[in-house]
């Protein structure tokens, strides 16, 4: 068993969805229930990368996507001796009927039943906050940090954040920071935070900077756990959808509703978990996540990090 960890970037907004909402918003994200924090669920990330391997093996064999799809969860089409279904199933498993269909000859190749690739919840990272200075600062807090830290294996904590602090790496050279009275502050939607630098931070920028890339290096704030939750749970995007009656040019009675969507530059973190050494599969660089395709949301850039 091996595990590759991988960052993902939301290039353009994501929306993953919790069903009907029960509060201001019709279509909220999904969120942790003991957080609140937005996260991608593991089922998305193996359904959307599912797809786009059937699409492939599609385009290959000169067939349609479903016809891949049925050779996969169709009992009576299932062939194991198909190197490219094989590899398919390998990795994302087959169907119940598939998987009980000629068991010993089945067992021979040990590749039906569930995947032997496991998808993993991806956690967020770094939220953008709007910044009076510098646009954004894309923001984390020891709570994160932490439980990266501990995907990751490595053996160290970053402290807690006092209320009204923000750490940073580095002042100098800072995006977000502004000079008052001998002291740098950052203004973060409404909220003032005084800055201070904590060597702390240094493993964890190490690790996200090449992803990020240098320049956004310079906008990363550690805020409290407390802050840091009242930012991803109040400040995602929100937006108005209507749908236009063609006949009256009017807005159809009811077809008025708000959709939220976690915002583009947002950093989150999953692992792939071989259970086979053998298994080789590695994600697209970009792919689609979620709903709302056809209007350009949803896409993301992903990376494996090398620990």
């Amino acid at each position: 068993m091996r595990k590759e960890y991988y960052l993902l970037k939301v290039l353009t907004p994501l929306h993953i969805g919790a069903g009907q909402g029960l509060g201001h918003v019709d279509l909220p994200i999904v969120r942790e229930a003991h957080t609140n924090f937005p996260y991608i669920p593991g089922t998305s990330l193996k359904g959307a990368l599912r797809n786009l391997e059937i699409n492939q093996v599609a385009r290959a064999r000169g067939e349609k996507p479903s016809q891949v799809e049925k050779r996969l969860t169709d009992k009576d089409k299932f062939d194991p001796e198909d190197r490219d279904i094989l590899r398919l199933a390998k990795i994302f498993g087959t169907a119940g009927e598939v998987a009980e269909r000629d068991k010993e000859a089945l067992e021979k190749v040990k590749e039906v039943g569930a995947g032997k690739v496991l998808f993993l919840d991806a956690f967020i990272v770094l939220f953008p906050v709007k910044s009076a200075k510098g646009i954004f600062s894309l923001t984390t807090c020891p709570y994160v940090i932490n439980r990266f830290f501990e995907l990751l294996g490595i053996d160290q904590r970053v402290e807690d954040v006092p209320e009204g602090k923000v750490k940073v790496l580095n002042i100098n050279g800072h995006k977000n920071l502004i000079k008052d009275n001998n002291e740098y502050k950052l203004l973060l939607e409404e909220f003032v935070f005084e800055a201070e630098e904590s060597e702390e931070l240094k493993k964890f920028v190490e690790l996200v900077g090449t992803f990020v890339g240098e320049e956004k290096k310079q906008r990363i704030v550690c805020v409290n756990d407390t802050d840091f939750m009242d930012f991803v749970s109040n400040y995602t995007e929100v937006r108005t959808h209507i749908k236009i009656n063609l006949d009256t040019g009017t807005v159809d009675r009811g077809a008025l509703w708000t959709e939220e969507y976690v915002p583009a530059e947002s950093i989150f973190a999953f692992s792939l978990v071989f259970l086979e050494e053998e298994i080789s599969f590695t994600p697209p660089t970009t792919f689609h996540l979620g709903g709302d395709i056809t209007t350009g949301k949803g896409f993301v850039k992903v990376q494996k990090l090398e620990v």
